[in-house]
């Protein structure tokens, strides 16, 4: 084998440097390659400010929404504490409940035991949760806070809740009757991972005769097992289960994602008019040798460096936001934050992603201007646009696929709902560029002001294609979140009460009449009156229920009058009976709702709005088959619905019993005069139960519209911009033919409302077929529809951005002349 030697330099003569290799040379050329876009970009960062922005404040977003989403998710230390299992025991008998107690203490080790008793709330149909808890508890400790004053240390101190002491008008060093007996409030207290759990702490072991206790236990899951399949009857139980925080932001994050990925696409229409506009220079690079690789490197690594700016900028402005929001969450939010417990591995996953999608947004314009001819591109004229018929049908496979797949998902199935949400959104992808060349076919009879922009429109599809599919999404997603949010609010017609109804009753809402004498009777119905007359044109309607006197009375839960079971009417539901109130006729209830007492069969027991089979519940007498009469009521589910008629009353033997009174006025009901009406009822032994409230789904319709609104107008601002920027040459060409300041207004107002009304409807088209998949089992649902918001997203949206590009434009362009003459 022989070795070749270099030859060695004559001293004075230069050496030759080194031969290169292939990959050297390849390298070289790319590191060139990457420094020159840099330039490029340091140099024209002012028309790329659009493009950069999005993505940062998109970033941002991102970094906020992952964050909030990791501490609003609930946690079970609420309930647990730092426990693994919970079990709960009657304490109906004392005996055996202590004996429960033993035999899970020696089965499963170390436990810890909370006791309950359930007490009277003023004013309210719930109880409250009167807890005796150690706060130095082995497992408990986390689900406790005080917050002013002291913890109970006696028989005679409770801590409160901010509700409760609320409910009780009480403060620290107040004195208030719990459970028949006299305590005073010596703190208050909180647990912080449920700001809404309302209870009255007292200290351990001094209920007397609680009528529920929890115990908490940390044993293995064999040991458990073992213990929970040993005894003779069944346990109730709770395992923990696994915090939701970390999946509720990965959620989230998955959304961010794809909002990334909408981004992207507006991101790749900056990135085409880039394209364009470098297209000389390329061409020059292209002719001196440059490879389709080196070509394409350009545009990849401008968008690189954007994503990089734009994920440490946004990162750093998310963080920021979330440091100031965090502390005005833990109100709605019902608990206490830690603003710095953040998904770390998720926004660092974040960052990589921002800085992916723009490059990834950058490789098909950049695929595309590669492929343009050396001679094209030194001409500096776009290509010539391409038919998209071709992805007509497949849009349409798309769309039938992903509503088809909605569905067989029948609302349950989150691997075919994903996956018709995606087929949806990419069909709406794939039928963007058709929709803009028919814009683009549509001005050919139209004025040349008009014409012009839909024409460029057609002219630039590539990056009006992208931008009209992000501005679909981004109005598709509020539109589907505002429709479905009105479907699932109840009508006038549903919900527990009307609006303009309250239903006072004598004791709380469970099935049974509190005995009460007629002094004490005569005593809350002038209460009822008196708030009543604060009403518009009030009616006040007694209700009475059938009760069984021979049953003997039983001990309130509170230690007040005894109580009789109350007569109810069954109805089948799964393997058991849903019970319904029933009330007694009356001529003064028959009046008010309508009830033609002449009409009703004299054999009729019960009128009632249910259907099928019903059955009485709560009575000696398992042979009593009742004889119904239907009627047409609102169905509402604690309003009466379901009268026993005299016959009916005869034939079970029973006695009317007044329970309550229903306040009917001639307008809504106002909040305040709801809060009127819980302090009248706590003032005399009354509870009071209102219309629910569903005003978060409102809430969420109003979030839904501004920031699909928001989102749309940011998209056509950027998109707008690049592609009248890009015709700015004919708009100074025309400038100099003497067109005026109205005619380039003209230009500018058609180009956004052009995307802006092709993009709601698709949007709402796309929301709509997505709807009908979800709710082909019920359509019905979707008939009621939100017009308030429906016309600021579908009429708003293209007005607002016709006006808002007739304001901004008309300025005569810089330097005529000397654009003119290059």
């Amino acid at each position: 084998m022989t070795t070749r030697t270099e030859p060695t330099p004559v001293a004075g003569e230069r050496a030759e440097p080194p031969k290169r290799t292939a990959a050297n040379g390849g390298l070289v050329a790319r590191r060139a390659v990457v420094r020159w876009a840099w330039r490029l970009f340091r140099r024209e960062w002012r028309q790329q400010t659009l493009v950069l922005a999005l993505v940062t404040f998109t970033v941002a977003g991102v970094t906020c929404a992952v964050s909030l989403a990791y501490n609003v998710a609930s946690s079970p230390t609420a309930t647990f504490g730092s426990a693994s299992q919970l079990l709960s025991f009657d304490g109906s008998d004392p005996e055996a409940l202590r004996a429960d107690i033993t035999v899970a203490r020696d089965s499963i080790g170390p436990i810890e035991v909370i006791e309950h008793l359930q007490v009277p709330l003023p004013g309210s149909v719930d109880p409250l949760d009167l807890r005796a808890q150690d706060p130095q508890g082995r497992f408990s400790r986390p689900m406790l806070r005080l917050r002013d004053g002291r913890l109970p240390a006696g028989t005679a101190e409770v801590a409160l809740t901010d509700d409760a002491a609320a409910a009780f008008h009480a403060r620290v060093g107040s004195a208030l009757r719990l459970d028949g007996r006299d305590v005073r409030v010596v703190g208050l207290v909180e647990n912080p991972h449920d700001l809404n759990d309302e209870f009255a702490l007292a200290a351990p072991g001094t209920l007397g005769r609680p009528t529920s206790a929890d115990v908490l236990a940390r044993a293995g899951a064999q040991r458990f097992d073992d213990y929970r399949t040993a005894g003779d009857r069944p346990i109730a139980f709770q395992l923990r289960n696994r915090t939701t925080k970390s999946l509720a932001a990965a959620g989230v994050f998955g959304v961010a994602t794809v909002a990334l990925l909408l981004v992207s696409l507006v991101a790749a229409a900056g990135f085409a008019a880039v394209a364009h506009r470098r297209l000389r220079q390329i061409g020059m690079l292209a002719a001196i040798g440059a490879t389709d690789r080196h070509l394409r490197l350009v545009l990849i690594a401008n968008g690189a460096v954007i994503g990089v700016i734009a994920s440490v900028t946004g990162t750093a402005l998310g963080v920021l936001f979330w440091l100031v929001l965090a502390g005005r969450l833990e109100e709605p939010l019902a608990h206490r934050i830690d603003p710095f417990s953040l998904p770390y591995p998720l926004l660092g996953l974040s960052l990589l992603v921002a800085v992916a999608t723009p490059a990834a947004a950058a490789w098909w314009p950049a695929r595309a201007m590669a492929r343009i001819p050396v001679t094209a591109a030194l001409s500096a004229r776009p290509p010539r646009p391409k038919a998209a018929r071709r992805s007509i049908p497949v849009a349409g496979l798309c769309l039938a696929g992903g509503v088809a797949s909605l569905a067989l998902a029948d609302q349950s199935n989150p691997l075919l709902i994903i996956t018709g949400v995606i087929a949806i959104g990419a069909g709406i992808l794939l039928i963007s560029p058709p929709a803009v060349r028919v814009l683009a076919w549509a001005a050919t009879r139209t004025p040349i002001a008009v014409r012009l922009p839909l024409r460029d429109l057609g002219r630039y599809q590539a990056r009006a294609g992208a931008a009209l599919a992000a501005i679909s999404l981004a109005l598709g997603v509020p539109i589907a979140t505002v429709v479905a949010s009105a479907a699932a609010e109840y009508t006038a017609e549903q919900g527990n009460l009307a609006d303009t109804e309250l239903l006072v009753r004598v004791g709380d809402a469970e099935p049974v009449a509190a005995e009460r004498t007629p002094a004490e009777l005569d005593r809350m119905r002038a209460a009822v009156d008196r708030y009543a007359a604060t009403l518009d044109r009030p009616a006040v309607v007694p209700l009475d229920m059938a009760v069984d006197v021979s049953a003997r009375p039983e001990r309130s839960a509170g230690g007040g009058p005894g109580v009789r079971p109350v007569v109810e009417l069954g109805t089948p539901a799964g393997n058991g009976w849903r019970s319904k109130a029933v009330y007694v006729v009356t001529p003064e209830l028959a009046r008010h709702f309508g009830l033609d007492l002449p009409a009703i069969r004299p054999d009729t027991d019960v009128l009632t709005v249910e259907t099928g089979r019903v059955q009485f519940v709560n009575v000696a007498q398992r042979d009593l088959v009742p004889r119904v009469q239907p009627v047409r009521l609102p169905a509402y589910s604690s309003a009466p619905t379901s009268f026993i008629t005299p016959n009916g009353m005869r034939r079970g033997g029973w006695t009317p019993v007044r329970v309550g009174w229903l306040i009917k006025s001639a307008q809504p009901i106002t909040g305040a005069q709801i809060t009127g009406a819980r302090d009248m009822a706590a003032a005399a032994g009354l509870t009071v139960e209102a219309r629910r409230d569903q005003s978060s789904l409102r809430t969420l319709r109003t979030a839904a519209t501004a920031g699909g609104v928001v989102l749309a107008l940011g998209v056509l601002a950027m998109t707008v911009g690049t592609i009248r920027g890009e015709a700015g040459g004919e708009l100074r060409t025309l400038t100099a033919a003497g067109a005026t300041s109205a005619m380039r207004r003209t230009l500018t107002a058609v180009t956004a409302g052009a995307l802006a009304t092709a993009g709601t409807v698709l949007g709402a088209a796309g929301a709509y077929l997505g709807l009908i998949g979800a709710y082909a089992s019920d359509l019905s649902a979707l008939g009621r529809m939100p017009l308030m918001e429906l016309g600021i997203t579908i009429v708003g949206v293209p007005l607002l951005a016709t006006a808002t590009g007739w304001l901004i434009a008309g300025r005569e362009p810089p330097a005529i002349a000397r654009r003119l003459l290059e």
